[in-house]
Parts: structure tokens; C-alpha cells; sequence
């Protein structure tokens, strides 16, 4: 912990120093000179309260909010008026420098006469889209809702399974495998730059990003191929903080956390420091986080086990060091240049194995855990150029590097769940004891993408193309550096063209194509032996072999298609089309290669490599009314070729698919301090198990573990200040697989926050109840009870100089 404080310590002082300093305080009744532009309702206050040094603390969600220009001599308090005037939002001082905003009660804050509601845009299809031209189904996740979800938890998950229905509930620990979306794959980009390693699913990739560093966050649902690979089920673009010249600010952000169980045993410190401006052409922004995590418990009072599923582990008894930073220089308008870097340092020192026995799993402390422990080591770079060469176009040139480490847990044998362990070179009787498995990637590439207008051809017409080059570098090892899977190295290169355009004021079209291209090189290496104990006497079981490697190349074409018809100024509706693909885990299949007890190992020729083409169809609506909004979704995915993996023929079983789901959301103004809403989502699965074209059984419980999830919360001001919400969330049991039924779940939870000295106090309560239940993506993973999480208490404050 001392190393993360030091490197706290230092980041902050660094960043203090590279941000400009605000100058004397001015008397808010002074009057002088204030020219702000029209624009941004929130960014017209934060201008305002850096010219008379105010300290603001905002009451609700100003980011689909717009003002006016305001160009005259004016107090704070007038110009104040004049900013949020027709807003539904009031203000008042409540120390010289100190000003809180806040809905004026009896206005109504989405009257469409009241406000003029900025365009919001969606970067994540390649092109910089307005929201309004998309499917209704498409979310973007502003900063203000995200502090809101910060008060109870900073998992990212949470914020976005709290706010888009088709995300599944997640497993609480480190890893992706149960981060399904509508029953598939979920691509994660940050930028616009993929963090999947489909080669070898690292799995751990949003649990690793620090929610403090995170501007806002753009959902696709639905298959999409415009970033490459992986977005089967959505597209999930993280979007980070970047300065602004003359808005200068710096964040001191801190939180402690709490299992009821046992205070002292479970505490769990954080501290974010954080700044954002810039000077002359410069835009700086920066934010370092260290926490530090004791154990966790569940609603049975029980002790939860650092890793219940097996080399994954979680967030307990873990350090966490994450640093990020990125600086922008315009050199003329419209042609920037920046470079943004994200480091991670994660460990987790786990104290016990799980005991697999229980029902649920919990830990054994008859048997200390004595392995190295799980680690994550990654770095991530990104350097780009933002142009608009006029009738050339608008667009960004990306160069990227991700170089990612990830250790797992050891897991201990077990003749179910961890049937082989790797075993010594020179005995293969005797556990390698530094056979943890390490997968350790290497990432880079160039992303083009550009906005042509054709407006010559037909008024509002758009041309976005642009293209990829990409190489991923993968070795998965042994902690002891011995290869357990087929080094890999894969070259990628893809061009899009995607058009769009308005058809007179009530329709929007879009459509386009994509090719991608794939040349993999899998080199031979050793497979090491394998042993397993028998009636307690360790034995080999399986000999070392030599694997043949090969290469081969793959390709896709995939299309889209979308219309969205504006009926009112409240009402649209959509259809789309969409089309997306994965490639199978090559590593996975290259560590079983030979483990069905053949004497001669199986070669990479063996293996189907046809990349997996997901068709989605759906059709959506969405009403904007001014007391109640509600957004609908029913659609069905398909695919002709699976990625499971089928051990009695130890070769990848590609079947066919097919997936249908709804999903709605609604909320509704009861007042102007106190709305209510709801999401609900169901999805359900099957699939071609015999190849015979019929689907004939259900998708297993790790791509569906509920086909019902529900969650409803208020939010409301109480006694004047105080900003509170409460939740719920129902997940329904899967009774599909025979004697693989997953049980029902029902949690409540509780957040707040409160303006106190210039800035914000907040608390949250996950699982107000504590209630003893199973986690359903948890149990579905490995097919074992795993129970879910007891109650937390986070007590925080925020404060921005």
C-alpha cells in the first residue's frame, strides 16, 4: 500500500503543478465583464464559476441542457439568472463562494418549451452520429448519472446494468466471461480502441478500468462489426475525460467501503486525485486512483472466497493502482493532436482456497493459499490526429499499443471443476508449483475514420470510411514461462464505408459494409504434461507432446442497415439490421490440444477457424413526453456457426444459433424533485446441439444464467438538499438445463449525496437487507453455487478546487 500512496503522492503533485492555479477570489457582487457562448448549459456554468471563483454543487442532470450567449457587464448572481432562466433550474448562495443548483420546484425540467436540448453525440459506429438518428435502443451514459451510481459502487458494471437493460448481472469478481448482452459477446473499446484479445479471452477488461477517469459511456446494443471482431451482442465504447483551455480544475475524490459483517476486517480505502484544463493550445487531463480492499462477505455473514471461480479471482484483499493521462494541443482550428495512456497495477493476495464442497462455495481455511498471487500489469497508449480538411472530410487518425499482463489464481485439483494440473517438466507426477497460467498480449494498430459530406449529391448525405491495421502478439504461459498454449501472432486489415442521410424531416437511413481480413500465424510448442491426484496419490495423466502449428487466413464481409422514423417531436420507432462476428478462442483450444487421450497430438489443421457471423434484427421505439419517457426493444440474433468447445472430441463445435429478447424502460417525473423508473429485460436461447439444422436445445446457463432481469428505483430530493435513491433488481431463475437450475435473486440497495463545505458528501448501501442469495452468472460460469454479496456501506466525498 505504501507503494500506491508514494505513487499517489507524486502523480498529484505533478498534476498540480501542470494546471494553472486560480487567481484571487472575486466578490460575486462585483460586476464585470462576462462573455460566454451559446452552448452547453453545464459548461456555461462551470465557465461562469471560474470567472468569479465559485465553488458549484449541482443538484440533477444538466448535460441535455442548453443556454444562450450571455456577452455583458454582470454580477455572479445576474449572470446566474440570466444562464438558467426557462432551465427549470434555480440557485442559491449558500457561503460568499459556495452555489448550489437545483430544480425550482413546480418547474417542470422536461418541458420541451423549457429547455433546448443539445444533440448528443455517438461515436462508437466510426461515424459522430447524432443519438436521435439511431436506434432508440442505443444509450449514452452521461458524467452526472455516472457520479450518481459512484455513490454505491465504482464498478463500472453497475453503472451500465443499472442503466441499459440488456446487460447481464455481473459475476462480482475480475472477469468478463459472464458479461453476456442480450446472450452474447460484449466489445469493449475505450476511445474508439478495442480491449478484447478474442485469441485468448483475457477476460478481465472492465473491472480494470477506473470509473474516475471516464467522461461518459456509449452502448450499442446488438451485433457490429465497424471496430472489428467481438460485438456479437454490443458495442461498449468507455469515453475518457479530456481538458478544456480556461476551465481549469483540480479533484480530490475519496470513499471508504464496508461490509457489515465485519468493519474492521473488510475496510476498504480509495482516494482518486484528479485535474482537468489548459492553457494557451494545451488541454490537459489527469487522474491517478489507489485503493486498497479487506475481505468480502455474503448475506449469510459468511467470508466469500477470494477466487470461487477457479484462477479468476475477485476484488477482496487486493491493491489497485490505476494512473491516466492525456494532453491535446490544437495547432489551428480543427486539426488537433493528442496522446492519452491509461496504467493498471492490480494484485490480489489471496489468503484461503475456496472449499467447492459447500453449497454455497466458501473458503476453506484448512487449506492457506501458498501460490503467487493474481496480478494484472497492463499499459495502454493511444496517439491521434483530429482533422477536418473540409470537403475531404472530419475525422481522427488513431495509432494505439496495448500491452497487457494477466496473471491468474492457482486453483487448486479437483476431480469436477480442475480435473489436471500442470505438472514438472522433468516429473510429470509432481504440480509445477509456478503453473498459474499467465496470458500476456501485445496490441497495436492504426484506426482511420472520416465524415465526407456529400451534400452536392442530396442535402444531409454523409459518406463515413475509413479503415484498420492491426497485430496482436499472444503467448499464454506458465508464472515458470513455460508455453501451455500456441504462441500466436495475427495481422488484420479492414476497410468500411458507411452512408447516411435524412429523408426529409421524419426519416433517418443508414447503411454500410464492412471487410476484415485475418492472417494467423499458431507456432508449434511443447505441451506440457498434466497430473491429478487419485485417492490422494499424485500420478500423471496425461504425457508432454509436441503441437504443430500452421497458419491460415479468414475473412468476413458484414453488412448494416438502419431506419429511424420521427413521427412527433415525442414518438420514433426503428428497424435495423446488423451484422457482426468473433473469432474462437485459438489458445484455449491449443492448451486441450491431445486431452481426450489420443497418443498423437492434434495439429492446428484440426481446428475450424471460420469466423462466427451473428445476424441481428430489431425493431424499437421512443416516447419523449414531458412528465414520462420510455424506450422498447424486441429483437432476435442468429448465427450459423457457434464457438463452443466439445471435449468428448476435443475439437470446436460451431452450431447453429438463435437468440430473441425484449427490452423497455420508463421514467416518470412525479414532481420536479422526485422521479421513478423502471428497466426490464427477457432473453432466451437455442441452439443446434447435433448439427441436424433443428435447434434442439437450450443455450447453456454461462451464455444465459436469467432470462428475466427487472430493476426499479426512485430518485428523489428530500428536506431540501439531499439527493437519494433506491433501487431494486429481480433476477428470475433458468430452469432450462436438467439439474443445472439457477435460482432466483432480489437485492435492494440505497445512494445518496449531500452538498456539504463546497462540495459533495455521499453514501451508498448495496443490499440493504443483506439478503442470502446465489449470484446467477457466478453460478452458471462453473456450475456451482457461488453466493452473492452481503451489505456494503461506501461513505465518500468529492470536493473540486
Amino acid at each position: 500500500m505504501s507503494r500506491l500512496l508514494g505513487s499517489t503522492a507524486l502523480f498529484a503533485t505533478l498534476l498540480i503543478a501542470s494546471i494553472p492555479q486560480a487567481s484571487a477570489q472575486v466578490k460575486t457582487d462585483q460586476v464585470q465583464p462576462v462573455t460566454i457562448a451559446a452552448g452547453n448549459l453545464r459548461t456555461a456554468l462551470d465557465q461562469l464559476a471560474d470567472q468569479f471563483d465559485l465553488q458549484l454543487v449541482v443538484q440533477g442532470d444538466l448535460s441535455d441542457r442548453d443556454s444562450g450567449e450571455l456577452s455583458a457587464d454582470m454580477s455572479a448572481p445576474d449572470a446566474l439568472e440570466a444562464l438558467l432562466s426557462g432551465s427549470g433550474y434555480g440557485f442559491e448562495f449558500v457561503s460568499d463562494d459556495s452555489v448550489i443548483i437545483r430544480p425550482v420546484a413546480g418547474a417542470s425540467t422536461g418541458a420541451k418549451d423549457a429547455v433546448v436540448l443539445p444533440e448528443v453525440v455517438v461515436s462508437a459506429t466510426r461515424s459522430r452520429r447524432s443519438i436521435g438518428t439511431m436506434s432508440p435502443s442505443v444509450v449514452v451514459i452521461g458524467r452526472d448519472q455516472i457520479e450518481v451510481q459512484a455513490a454505491k459502487s465504482s464498478d463500472i458494471t453497475n453503472v451500465i446494468r443499472n442503466t441499459v437493460p440488456g446487460f447481464m448481472f455481473d459475476d462480482q469478481s475480475l472477469i468478463a466471461s459472464t458479461e453476456t448482452f442480450r446472450g452474447r459477446d460484449v466489445q469493449v473499446l475505450v476511445d474508439g480502441v478495442s480491449r478484447n484479445t478474442p485469441l485468448r479471452n483475457s477476460s478481465r477488461i472492465l473491472s480494470m478500468i477506473d470509473l474516475q477517469q471516464v467522461e461518459s459511456i456509449e452502448v450499442i446494443p446488438g451485433s457490429n462489426a465497424m471496430n472489428g471482431d467481438g460485438a456479437t451482442g454490443a458495442t461498449i465504447n468507455i469515453i475518457t475525460k479530456t481538458g478544456e483551455v480556461g476551465k481549469n480544475s483540480f479533484v480530490v475524490d475519496g470513499h471508504v467501503k464496508s461490509y457489515t459483517d465485519d468493519i474492521g476486517d473488510s475496510f476498504a480505502p480509495s482516494l482518486t486525485l484528479s485535474g482537468s484544463g489548459g492553457v494557451g493550445v494545451v488541454d490537459l487531463a489527469g487522474s491517478v486512483t489507489g485503493s486498497q480492499s479487506g475481505n468480502a462477505y455474503d448475506g449469510y455473514g459468511n467470508q466469500v472466497p477470494s477466487d470461487a471461480m477457479l484462477g479468476q479471482g475477485g476484488f477482496d484483499n487486493a491493491e489497485d493502482l490505476s494512473v491516466f493521462g492525456k494532453v491535446g494541443v490544437t495547432m489551428a482550428e480543427g486539426h488537433r493532436l493528442f496522446l492519452s495512456s491509461e496504467v493498471v497495477r492490480f494484485r490480489q493476495d489471496i489468503e484461503y482456497y475456496p472449499d467447492l464442497s459447500d453449497d454455497p462455495v466458501s473458503v476453506n481455511y484448512d487449506s492457506p493459499y501458498l501460490a503467487q498471487p493474481l496480478e494484472d500489469d497492463s499499459q495502454y497508449f493511444t496517439a491521434g490526429y483530429e482533422f477536418d480538411f473540409g470537403k475531404v472530410g472530419v475525422g481522427d487518425l488513431k495509432l494505439f499499443y496495448n500491452d497487457s499482463y494477466k496473471q491468474a489464481a492457482r486453483a487448486e485439483y479437483h476431480a469436477t471443476y480442475n480435473p489436471g494440473l500442470v505438472s514438472l517438466a522433468n516429473n510429470g507426477a509432481i504440480e509445477d508449483p509456478l503453473g498459474q497460467s499467465v496470458i500476456d498480449t501485445v496490441k497495436y494498430g492504426v484506426k482511420l475514420s472520416t465524415d465526407t459530406s456529400l451534400d452536392a449529391a442530396y442535402d444531409g448525405l454523409t459518406l463515413t470510411w475509413g479503415g484498420d491495421l492491426t497485430f496482436d502478439d499472444v503467448k499464454y504461459r506458465t508464472v515458470s514461462n513455460r508455453d501451455i498454449g500456441a504462441p500466436m501472432e495475427q495481422s488484420g486489415k479492414a476497410v468500411f464505408a458507411q452512408l447516411s442521410a435524412p429523408i426529409g424531416k421524419y426519416v433517418d437511413l443508414s447503411g454500410g459494409v464492412r471487410y476484415e481480413e485475418y492472417d494467423l500465424t499458431v507456432k508449434d510448442f511443447t505441451r506440457p504434461s498434466y497430473m491429478r491426484y487419485n485417492a490422494g496419490v499424485a500420478q500423471q495423466i496425461l504425457a508432454a507432446a509436441a503441437f504443430t502449428g500452421g497458419e491460415t487466413t479468414y475473412s468476413a464481409v458484414t453488412y448494416n442497415a438502419s431506419a429511424v422514423v420521427h413521427w412527433t417531436d415525442q414518438i420514433d420507432t426503428s428497424l435495423s439490421y446488423s451484422e457482426g462476428f468473433s473469432v474462437p478462442d485459438v489458445g484455449a483450444y491449443t492448451r486441450r490440444a491431445g486431452l481426450a487421450g489420443t497418443s498423437i497430438p492434434l495439429n492446428f489443421d484440426e481446428i475450424d477457424v471460420e469466423a462466427s457471423k451473428v445476424k441481428t434484427y430489431e425493431m424499437a421505439a421512443r416516447y419523449s413526453g414531458q412528465d414520462f419517457r420510455a424506450t422498447g426493444a424486441v429483437y432476435m440474433s442468429t448465427n450459423e456457426h457457434g464457438d463452443n468447445y466439445d471435449s468428448s472430441t476435443n475439437k470446436l463445435s460451431q452450431e447453429k444459433e438463435r437468440i430473441i429478447g425484449a427490452e423497455l424502460t420508463g421514467e416518470y417525473d412525479v414532481t420536479a424533485d422526485t422521479f421513478v423508473g423502471a428497466l426490464a429485460s427477457y432473453v432466451e436461447g437455442r441452439y443446434d446441439t447435433n448439427e441436424d439444422g433443428d435447434l434442439d436445445s437450450w443455450l447453456p446457463n454461462n451464455r444465459i444464467p436469467s432470462p428475466f432481469r427487472f430493476t426499479g428505483y426512485v430518485d428523489s430530493y428530500v428536506w431540501g438538499d439531499l439527493n437519494m435513491r433506491f433501487d431494486g433488481t429481480y433476477t428470475a431463475a433458468r430452469n432450462k438445463i436438467e439439474d443445472k437450475k439457477i435460482k432466483p435473486s432480489l437485492v435492494f440497495n440505497l445512494s445518496g449525496n449531500y452538498p456539504v463545505l463546497g462540495g459533495t458528501a455521499r453514501f451508498g448501501i448495496e443490499n440493504i437487507l443483506d439478503t442470502s442469495y446465489e449470484n446467477p452468472a457466478a453460478t452458471a460460469l462453473r456450475g456451482y453455487s457461488v453466493a452473492g454479496h452481503g451489505r456494503t456501506v461506501t461513505i465518500g466525498y468529492r470536493r473540486e478546487f
